[in-house]
């Protein structure tokens, strides 16, 4: 897809991507709609400078200014607010624990979390700066994700603190200049997904996604039936250390394939071997589709632009013909590589083409009401953000929230390169502990047996 700048004297619109929850969820409050993280801040941090680098960071990335007016029309035009229409909110939580007080701020943010976002009026970020010691403040980040994607909160930290650490006007902050912003983003793929190059997008995803549909459902489900209640979120973890994460690694490149599509191979593996528990047919429980997401970022212009670019995905391997654990991860590597090559026509358009009873079902359903799938994803996790100024030292912090995985089962794994953390996150109402507990060592022992011997054939994995 070639950039093209958008016309700024005209109406902007929005992303098929953000068309979607615009469609079908916008007056939705889910906490997967929400992004959330914080900054911990040792030195002397000025709120109110702390403030104008705010607005800074609105000037320089325009999407943090877009609001979707309601038109009754069925278009989605943007309207830019004022940059100095900020939501930036003061606290302290200070007391003689320190641990106490850090806990306090979090529970803050997450509340914050929880306020609904207007998308007609905005703003759609909020910024929360708290004081928890003398001289250490937690900065936190509530973003509605129609304007933003996982991607984007690296970004904006950055920028945030490089904008404040300038103590100058935003011109002459150093940052590097960005030569499109998410509105060209938007404009370039309406005017790259027709004609021919939709038709030959739509062709692959039609055939891949054949059978199964856009939003796969898992076939999973709690024999022992599940609790009910309230939806409550529960994580299941395992750390791979780096003794077992070492041979792992060694296998995988033995067999020349990443991590990544080992990780999604393993989850395949065990889905159809609970699929098999309960009963599924061989060749339906051999036949794995996932929910993954792509970062759809192919221009190194906009690595350094916030926006909603990533783009859900389904990630289909068929695992049928007894193949060995290294046979698996290589059919799941071609899967990946299929879906980056493929990764310019966005789900929420290939699905109201292809799939239209699925079109805004992630958004339009009640948790628990909509579709049983499952959610992958894998994250770097090397060193976590970090800045070092003059004056300040920040590093980013998790935000803990009770964000239940929308399909019911979502298995993210962050992948430090020397080690990995694997988390298995349920919905209580589905799959009670003993469930969860017994897939995420399912999951483990496959990992356990890739790095001992990937050419072990899956009916062989112990389970």
């Amino acid at each position: 897809m070639k950039l093209l700048p958008a016309d700024r004297s005209g109406p902007r619109l929005a992303s098929f991507t953000q068309e979607e929850r615009l469609t079908h969820g916008r007056d939705i409050h889910l906490m997967n709609n929400v992004l959330v993280f914080g900054c911990q801040v040792e030195g002397d941090l000025e709120p109110c400078r702390l403030r104008d680098a705010l607005i800074g960071l609105r000037r320089r990335h325009e999407a943090l200014r877009w609001v979707f007016p309601k038109t009754g029309t069925g278009a989605y035009p943007v309207d830019l607010r004022a940059v100095d229409e900020v939501d930036f909110q003061e606290f302290s939580t200070e007391t003689d624990d320190a641990d106490e007080a850090m806990d306090t701020a979090k529970q803050l943010i997450a509340d914050a979390a929880a306020v609904p976002f207007d998308l007609s009026q905005g703003p759609l970020i909020r910024v929360l700066c708290i004081r928890t010691a003398p001289a250490r403040h937690l900065v936190g980040f509530v973003i509605d994700h129609v304007i933003a994607d996982g991607a984007s909160c690296q970004i904006l930290a950055d920028d945030l603190f490089t904008l404040y650490a300038s103590g100058s006007a935003p011109a002459h902050a150093e940052l590097p200049p960005l030569p499109f912003q998410f509105s060209d983003f938007a404009f370039s793929e309406r005017q790259f997904l027709q004609g021919d190059e939709l038709d030959r997008l739509m062709k692959y995803w039609r055939r891949k996604l054949a059978g199964v549909g856009t939003v796969p459902a898992s076939l999973l489900t709690d024999p022992d039936g599940p609790p009910g209640g309230q939806p409550r979120l529960r994580v299941g973890r395992f750390t791979l250390e780096r003794p077992l994460y070492a041979e792992f690694a060694r296998s995988a490149r033995q067999h020349r394939v990443t991590p990544s599509a080992v990780f999604a191979a393993a989850l395949k593996i065990t889905m159809r071997h609970w699929r098999r528990r309960l009963g599924v047919a061989e060749d339906i429980a051999s036949d794995v589709a996932i929910m993954g997401s792509l970062a759809n970022r192919n221009h190194q212009e906009l690595e350094r632009a916030v926006g909603y670019f990533a783009t859900p995905c389904v990630l289909r391997t068929d695992l049928s013909g007894a193949p060995t654990l290294a046979e698996a991860a290589q059919r799941e590597s071609r899967t990946i590589f299929g879906a980056l090559r493929h990764q310019e026509l966005p789900h929420a358009l290939m699905t109201r083409e292809i799939d239209t009873a699925h079109y805004g079902i992630r958004h339009r359903s009640a948790l628990g009401q909509g579709p049983r799938y499952v959610n992958f994803d894998v994250s770097g996790a090397g060193a976590a953000w970090r800045l070092d100024t003059a004056q300040l030292r920040i590093r980013t912090t998790r935000i803990p929230r009770n964000e239940v995985p929308r399909g019911g089962i979502r298995m993210l794994v962050r992948d430090a390169g020397d080690t990995a953390l694997v988390e298995l996150r349920t919905d209580t109402r589905e799959y009670s502990e003993g469930w969860a507990g017994r897939f995420l060592q399912d999951y483990v022992d496959v990992l356990r047996q890739f790095a001992a011997d990937p050419g072990v054939p899956l009916e062989q994995v112990p389970h």
